[in-house]
């Protein structure tokens, strides 16, 4: 049996391999850093012709901020105020119009179920140009109207229906009445 044994104050050790991937990652380190240094001063300021389309785009903006106020200002005084007026309430009708009711009647007649019925129907335009359908419709039974809910909801042309008002059948109307109002996917 042999014992190995060092009577050395400092065994040798494998350092060198350390030393040189330290040194050699230290030096690449040190050229990144100096890279970005060097890329960092070079783009610190903006170039010129990027200073030169900013100041043109200011001055084009102002100009367009100066004749909208100006167009703002036309447009409040009191003579043209009131021809503005008239030309948005005709705007309004003429996309009313533009509502086609064969289309509308169309699309309803593939949902409704066959024991519901339209009463009363009014579109209404929103100012996001959509397209609500304000009606009263009638249902010879609960189950009737619940049926037409759920197939509104599943339509891909009528949105989530929102139910308004419920009135029971009389002696002189024998149908539940609702009235409804729901999100129209017509194209105007």
């Amino acid at each position: 049996m042999q014992l190995e044994l060092n009577l050395a104050t400092q065994p040798f050790g494998r350092r060198r391999l350390f030393w040189v991937t330290a040194g050699a990652a230290a030096i690449m380190l040190l050229g990144i850093a100096a890279e970005l240094v060097t890329v960092y001063v070079q783009n610190r300021e903006p170039a010129p012709r990027f200073v030169r389309e900013e100041a043109a785009l200011r001055s084009q903006l102002r100009a367009l901020q100066a004749e909208e106020a100006d167009l703002k200002r036309k447009f409040t005084e009191p003579a043209n105020e009131e021809v503005l007026e008239r030309s948005l309430f005709l705007n309004e009708l003429l996309y009313r119009k533009g509502i086609s009711w064969t289309r509308t009647f169309s699309d309803l007649e593939l949902v409704f179920p066959p024991r519901v019925r339209v009463e009363q129907i009014r579109p209404q335009v929103t100012p996001d140009n959509d397209v609500l359908l304000e009606m009263t419709v009638g249902a010879e039974t609960r189950p009737d109207f619940i049926d037409l809910l759920k197939v509104l909801e599943e339509s891909e042309i009528f949105g989530t229906p929102n139910v308004r008002a419920s009135s029971p059948p009389t002696e002189q109307d024998p149908v539940f009445k609702y009235s409804l109002l729901v999100r129209y996917e017509q194209q105007l």
